[in-house]
């Protein structure tokens, strides 16, 4: 009695690299190795700065007012003045010639 076999062929599938995502901050439940609480956490800089800031102590330092406000300061003048033809510059006040001037005395 002759047997018969038969085989079947199954396409497979090729496997898929396993890739890492990258670790989020938190419990987000992906996996990342974060840690969430801490026997001595530190501060952030505003919070630090704010506990260890000097306090005032002093009376005359809690009385003290703020900085003092002064009145506005007059406008500016400009620093470009537009000349049309029908005004004239004013004129320098004339410079001496070599040879008009005295000679200083010898004395």
């Amino acid at each position: 009695m002759p047997t018969t076999t038969t085989t079947t062929i199954l396409p497979v599938s090729k496997p898929t690299p396993w890739r890492s995502s990258p670790p989020s901050l938190g419990s987000g439940g992906n996996g990342g190795l974060v840690v969430e609480c801490s026997s001595r956490p530190k501060k952030k800089a505003t919070a630090h700065h704010m506990k260890t800031r000097p306090k005032k102590t002093q009376p005359w330092d809690i009385r003290r007012k703020g900085p003092t406000i002064y009145p506005p300061l007059p406008p500016l003048p400009p620093d470009w003045t537009l000349v049309t033809e029908e005004q004239s510059l004013p004129q320098p006040p004339p410079q001496d010639v070599e040879g008009s001037s005295p000679a200083p005395s010898a004395s």
